[in-house]
């Protein structure tokens, strides 16, 4: 017995079509309990890669933040001892910085791609070249000429995120040798963090978040001679590898930035956009200028001022066109393609007077669901478009056979196959899509809305049968 015998059977006085949108409104929120799970084995997989680039760049290098090179000037200052007991007071190290005039930076980079099971991981290599230039020293500052400075015990210091991805540094300070060691407690900065790109987009875009993020100075070298007796000429040489980012934190007064790479598709990230960049399918070059008005660096201060707050610039490696990003965007249509297709359903009932019971709309969502399976695993093993195309054609013949075998109508069938074959379409476009993807799906949905409404103007709806 079919659910309208059921409602006439019960004296139901509303109309019978109206009580079938019900149950497919019903059916399409019950349909929605396996589109959340489908959202979390998205989630947990994702989970699983970020576990694998953590692995990876536990062994290669994180993504890594250089920052540096500063004069350091270490002097005392004497505290009351906390200890109640103790008199005796307690000395404590504290450091006047100078920030060069000027700093070129050339680097040239080469991407690596590390495979874990079906995981890919962008990773680089770099070799940095450093020149940095220091006007003969004078402070004009009062305050830091009543400082008991220890010239004769200056450092330089020089910062990189992960030191495990350190191969080799080496320098030189107005033409003699300085060997970096690890330090501590010799400096400290703040910098924007980096832009993530996935991870936000699970829990609202965060992007543009501008939480600080402060950083220990970990490598250090002794100063020869006293460096006030001329201008100082710092050269550095860095041999470093990192994972998906390479970030710079400004370090000078006037700071050029070039990068060589071999990365098709680099994101450019920080503060700051480069003044001039080329991209091609061999690489690009990237060049980015910054001054003290922009990047929030000083010429002099001392560790009894406010960290220093410092605009980054940087490239990002990721891999493009992430599957899990993807899928999860696509997911995001799933209601719209369940409601479209249950519409189409329920239209033909009316012009056909054919019945179509709701457990067969039940078993044509679910089809419609398993396509978000099918496209999630086979991405993961082939490319995204692949994959899509894949999926789509598996459920589109799916759904459109099914539909033969309960109406036995090729027609009918023939006609849901070319409505799924378009809602995929439409869907891949809108994926590919970034600025413009809003605009294109509203007008879509204006012209969806519109055919609808002119293909049902004339059904009677206050009919009983």
């Amino acid at each position: 017995m079919n659910p309208d015998q059921l409602l006439k059977q019960a004296g139901a006085k509303a109309n019978p079509q109206m009580w079938k949108l019900l149950i497919i409104g019903f059916i399409i929120l019950i349909l929605m309990i396996p589109a959340v799970w489908i959202s979390s084995i998205i989630h947990e997989r994702y989970h699983r890669k970020e576990s694998v680039v953590q692995e990876i760049a536990g062994k290669w290098g994180a993504s890594q933040m250089l920052s540096g090179p500063f004069v350091c000037v270490p002097y005392s200052i004497w505290q009351k001892n906390p200890d109640p007991k103790e008199e005796k007071p307690i000395e404590l190290t504290k450091y006047l910085y100078l920030a060069p005039d000027s700093l070129a930076i050339t680097g040239v980079v080469e991407t690596v791609v590390h495979k874990r099971g079906i995981f890919r991981v962008s990773g680089y290599k770099a070799d940095l070249d450093y020149v940095a230039s220091i006007e003969a020293i004078e402070l004009e500052n009062p305050a830091y000429e009543k400082l008991p400075l220890r010239w004769d015990e200056a450092i330089i210091a020089f910062d990189l995120e992960d030191q495990r991805g350190m191969k080799q540094i080496s320098g030189t300070l107005n033409g003699q040798e300085i060997i970096f060691n690890r330090a501590q407690d010799v400096i400290s900065i703040s910098s924007m963090p980096e832009t993530q790109g996935l991870r936000d987009t699970f829990s609202g875009y965060k992007g543009e978040a501008k939480a600080l993020k402060s950083t220990d100075m970990k490598l250090a070298a002794k100063a020869p001679g006293d460096i006030r007796q001329s201008a100082l000429e710092l050269k550095i040489k860095v041999q470093m590898s990192g994972t998906q980012q390479l970030n710079f934190a400004a370090s000078a007064l006037r700071e050029k930035v070039s990068l060589i790479g071999d990365w098709p598709a680099p994101s450019f990230v920080g503060d700051l956009l480069p003044d001039n960049r080329s991209i091609s399918d061999e690489g690009f070059k990237v060049d980015w200028h910054t001054t003290d008005l922009n990047s929030g660096i000083k010429k002099v201060w001392s560790s009894d001022e406010p960290i220093l707050q410092l605009s980054n610039l940087g490239v990002s490696f990721l891999i493009m066109v992430d599957s899990y990003q993807q899928s999860i965007r696509a997911l995001k249509y799933a209601a719209l393609f369940l409601i479209l297709t249950f519409m189409t359903f329920f239209f033909a009932e009316i012009i056909s007077k054919q019945k179509i019971h709701p457990i067969q709309y039940l078993m044509v969502g679910c089809g419609l669901l398993v396509f978000y399976l099918l496209l999630l695993s086979i991405s993961e093993h082939l490319s995204f478009a692949w994959a899509y195309l894949i999926a789509a054609v598996g459920v589109v013949l799916q759904i459109s056979l099914y539909c033969f075998s309960i109406l036995k109508t090729r027609k009918f069938a023939l006609q849901i196959g070319a409505l799924l074959s378009i809602l995929y379409i439409f869907l891949y476009v809108l994926l590919r899509l970034q600025d413009s993807a809003l605009l294109v799906g509203s007008i879509s949905l204006f012209i969806l809305l519109s055919i609808a409404m002119y293909v049902i103007r004339n059904v009677n709806w206050y009919t009983q049968e």
